[in-house]
């Protein structure tokens, strides 16, 4: 019987790129557009988008993040560590001091919508169920943060982005 030999941290590395975190990031920011586009649509008067839009713009935003990154030199095995793993707070400080704001032009709702979705996401409290009260962040600034930080990351990272615009963040 042969014996497999695991990746090496190289292989590993040549795998994980700036591109395909950017590629991932898009499309669950667009499934999260499209989940709260449908809710919308079907129920024009509920109060907040569903969890599960909420779920994938947080993780669009991280891969967002995660994307700028690996462009900016972070290993894979450094995005996974617990020193970011699924921190969105973590990876915004890094993104930053490596100089993401160069780039990505901060409005002022970015900081809320992000400090609302990762309170949501405490043990992992957008994917699975949790009783108690929460607080929402409306999707206006929700979508705005997804949308504007992956238009801001993907050109660095060699991939597309939305052609959406929200004027009131410029």
């Amino acid at each position: 019987m042969d014996k497999v030999t695991p990746p090496s941290q190289s292989a590993d590395d040549d795998r994980t790129t700036s591109t395909g975190l950017a590629r991932y990031a898009f499309e669950y920011i667009q499934a999260a557009r499209l989940v709260d586009e449908d809710a919308a649509e079907r129920s024009p008067h509920r109060a907040t988008s569903p969890i599960p839009a909420f779920f994938l713009a947080y993780h669009g935003i991280e891969l967002s993040l995660k994307a700028y990154l690996r462009y900016r030199g972070l290993s894979p095995r450094a995005l996974a560590s617990k020193a970011y793993g699924h921190d969105l707070h973590a990876c915004y400080r890094k993104a930053k001091e490596l100089g993401l704001l160069e780039v990505f032009k901060e409005h002022p709702n970015d900081r809320h919508a992000l400090h609302l979705l990762a309170d949501l996401n405490v043990n992992h409290g957008l994917r699975y169920i949790k009783t108690g009260a929460k607080v929402f962040p409306s999707w206006s600034i929700v979508d705005p943060l997804a949308v504007r930080l992956h238009q801001a990351v993907a050109p660095l990272a060699g991939f597309h982005s939305f052609t959406h615009s929200y004027p009131a963040h410029a």
